[in-house]
């Protein structure tokens, strides 16, 4: 009784129009947003300006988007690199009075970890604050050394055992700024 059966226009219209709403669902564009990245490198430290950013067109959602006023770069970031939240930290000041001595503490600390100063002889522990983070190791050409603000009390004894070799550094990281 094969032609009894309905003809198979219907099945046929209906796996078209599935065909054509997958076709017309793949092509069509998904949301985009703009997004910072980096235009040039910034080293660490370094205050992001408008000038260092290049915004491109990224799928909505994929990467929270950072707060760009008055951010600084919490480490050295290369061109083309997402600006994002984790990089960057708030800009950091030295407190009114302070000042900066540059002081070998390690590439792991970043602006606003406050760092213990201490000297054996004489006896002397100072509380400082690091401003901008290290760069590189003193046996590598990109080396550039913590800039920590100390009490003016302490300055001149801080950066005379730093020449001599004589500073002890203990870094206790911010954890506001990661």
């Amino acid at each position: 009784m094969y032609w009894l059966q309905p003809p198979p226009y219907l099945r046929r219209a209906g796996a078209v129009l599935l065909i054509l709403t997958a076709l017309v669902w793949d092509v069509r564009s998904a949301a985009t947003e703009p997004f910072p990245t980096a235009a040039r490198p910034i080293i660490a430290g370094a205050q992001i300006t408008s000038d260092a950013i290049l915004w491109i067109d990224l799928p909505q959602g994929r990467l929270p988007i950072p707060d760009l006023s008055e951010a600084t770069a919490a480490r050295d970031i290369a061109t083309g690199e997402p600006l994002t939240p984790s990089l960057l930290s708030g800009s950091v000041t030295a407190p009114t009075d302070w000042w900066i001595v540059p002081i070998e503490i390690g590439t792991l600390s970043a602006p606003g970890d406050e760092v213990m100063l201490v000297i054996a002889e004489p006896p002397l522990t100072a509380r400082g604050v690091v401003i901008t983070p290290q760069t590189g190791d003193p046996f590598t050409l990109d080396y550039r050394p913590a800039a920590v603000a100390v009490p003016p009390g302490a300055a001149p004894v801080i950066a005379a055992a730093e020449r001599e070799g004589r500073l002890i550094t203990a870094v206790r990281p911010n954890s506001s700024n990661r």
